[in-house]
């Protein structure tokens, strides 16, 4: 009954790419997805194309087990990242998160449950919405696992990321993220709109796996390899 319902929404008003407005069922169409600059050949750990001249994680006490970040962040993918961010485009996150969603097989990842990027109560009132959600909210729909919000927090407010430089990005996040519930043996995705230094991404899964999670992942729609950066 309910698939039926949503058929007959579908014809009544299809959706479409928010890019080039033609009928698309996954947000933006094959043509516009084209156009996305993709990471080829990218390190299962750390997320950063091969080969690296030296790696990002040289020296940190690195928590994720896995990255999956498809694209580049750089344009035209980033114009759309940063309307959604900062300038209240939130129909965007439908879309970037059928992007992410599409790019993930499910049959291969070790998945228990999604979790959002929490946003410090003080910046989510500030934006109206936390970006990730969106994004997660979707992928959750697309890959049939639960999103998880309740018990999990940030505790502190950083300041934004474009604010800071790289020394204060990476140590900027520690200790910001608080978990208050059982996640005994649990497979873990964390998904946000954009990962740069991973440092924030990693002090979400510190927290995540001291509350007993078993394996964490961190999934983003970009990546940053340098250039324009604006994420955590």
């Amino acid at each position: 009954m309910l698939e039926a319902l949503r058929t007959q929404l579908q014809r009544l008003c299809p959706e479409t790419c928010p890019r080039c407005g033609t009928e698309s069922v996954l947000g933006f169409c094959a043509n516009c997805r084209a156009d996305f600059r993709r990471i080829k050949s990218p390190c299962r750990r750390c997320g950063m194309p091969m080969p690296l001249s030296r790696c990002p994680l040289a020296g940190r006490h690195w928590l994720i087990d896995a990255v999956r970040s498809p694209f580049i962040y750089d344009r035209p993918l980033a114009i759309y990242l940063r309307a959604f961010k900062y300038r209240r485009q939130r129909q965007l996150g439908r879309a970037l998160g059928q992007l992410l969603g599409a790019e993930i097989n499910s049959s291969e990842i070790e998945l228990d449950v999604l979790v959002s990027m929490p946003l410090h109560p003080r910046r989510l009132r500030s934006r109206g919405y936390n970006q990730a959600d969106e994004i997660a909210g979707s992928i959750a729909g697309l890959l049939g696992r639960p999103l998880l919000v309740a018990g999990i927090r940030r505790s502190v407010a950083t300041r934004p990321q474009t604010e800071l430089d790289r020394k204060a990005r990476l140590n900027g996040p520690a200790g910001s993220f608080a978990v208050s519930r059982d996640l005994s043996g649990t497979r873990v995705a964390i998904v946000d709109d954009v990962i740069t230094t991973g440092a924030t991404v990693n002090a979400l899964a510190k927290a995540l796996k001291s509350a007993g999670a078993l394996r964490v992942e961190a999934w983003s729609v970009a990546r940053s390899v340098g250039g324009v950066t604006d994420a955590g």
